[in-house]
């Protein structure tokens, strides 16, 4: 022992290393822990918490690289369908434009509008012929219906200047064009024969009846000549009862339909002439269907 004692006090360095570690390690463990293990096991969590944050700049890179190829594909699968649909749009605009000419729009215009939009700097967008665009589930254009209800008017979006009885006209009118491709199992029209007279009603009543054909469709209308094309008929009704207001729904047959169909011409007193109007209604209507069975 003394032997090594003499040999430490002639090795200053030595001495002066062993202080260094005892040094360091008493100040790992004020900081890290309160003995040798704890220090180590700090440390070993720090390691792995560091191989962890490498892996997710990994992930982080390699994220990046799926966002890039996921981009890519939507400006191809975007413009793609952004062409067909501006080859379609002409043929649309065409089509509904002649639906809508005999329910109470003979003169006017209706245009399907494509357009694009810039992305904003804080949104993801495809790159497409050089401009930045943004997207969604639809794709990369926006859609508009313009109408031009009367001749020398321009072209404005239906949200602009439709009435409420003028959109569902030419949601009509859309719905009949695209009837085949449309699987939308129930369409209800209200104030759909609001601004319109009964040359237009029977129109509409025609159409109806022939979008029925893929669909169930329910109206409303105040108009005997829509109410004459329907496959069912049902009178709403409201009275009093004990102090309460009660509505009721009945289907009507065919004589029922006839009085209901005389009231909507010519009130309740509208009398024999009246009846006889609206059972013609009804037997022209009838025959109508008659002439397009064979087509369906």
């Amino acid at each position: 022992m003394r032997a090594l004692v003499e040999d430490l006090e002639h090795d200053p360095p030595a001495i002066a290393s062993m202080e260094e570690r005892l040094s360091l390690i008493f100040a790992l463990e004020r900081r890290y822990g309160e003995d040798e293990e704890a220090v180590i096991a700090y440390g070993e969590r720090a390691s792995a918490e560091v191989q962890r944050l490498r892996g997710l700049d990994a992930e982080r890179a390699r994220r990046v690289r799926q966002e890039a190829e996921l981009l890519r594909a939507i400006a191809d699968i975007g413009g793609r369908l952004s062409a067909e649909r501006a080859a379609l749009a002409e043929r649309l605009s065409s089509a509904v434009g002649e639906a809508l000419q005999p329910l109470g729009f003979p003169s006017s215009v209706f245009q399907v509008s494509l357009g694009r939009r810039p992305a904003e700097h804080d949104e993801s967008a495809v790159e497409i012929d050089g401009d930045a665009l943004a997207f969604d589930s639809t794709g990369i254009d926006q859609v508009v219906f313009l109408l031009a209800p009367n001749p020398g008017e321009p072209a404005r979006p239906l949200s602009r200047i439709a009435s409420g009885g003028e959109l569902s006209r030419v949601a009509l009118a859309v719905k009949e064009v695209l009837a085949e491709a449309d699987a939308t199992p129930t369409l209800v029209f209200d104030e759909i024969d609001a601004g319109i007279g009964g040359r237009s009603a029977d129109g509409v009543g025609r159409s109806l009846w022939t979008l029925a054909r893929d669909h169930q469709v329910l109206c409303v209308t105040h108009l005997a000549q829509i109410a004459a094309h329907a496959d069912a008929h049902f009178q709403i009704s409201k009275h009093a009862r004990e102090g309460r207001t009660i509505t009721e729904v009945t289907r009507l047959d065919r004589e029922g339909r006839g009085v209901e169909l005389a009231h909507m011409l010519a009130g309740l007193n509208g009398g024999p002439a009246a009846l006889a109007g609206a059972r013609e209604l009804l037997d022209r209507a009838e025959g109508w269907r008659r002439e397009l069975a064979p087509a369906g």
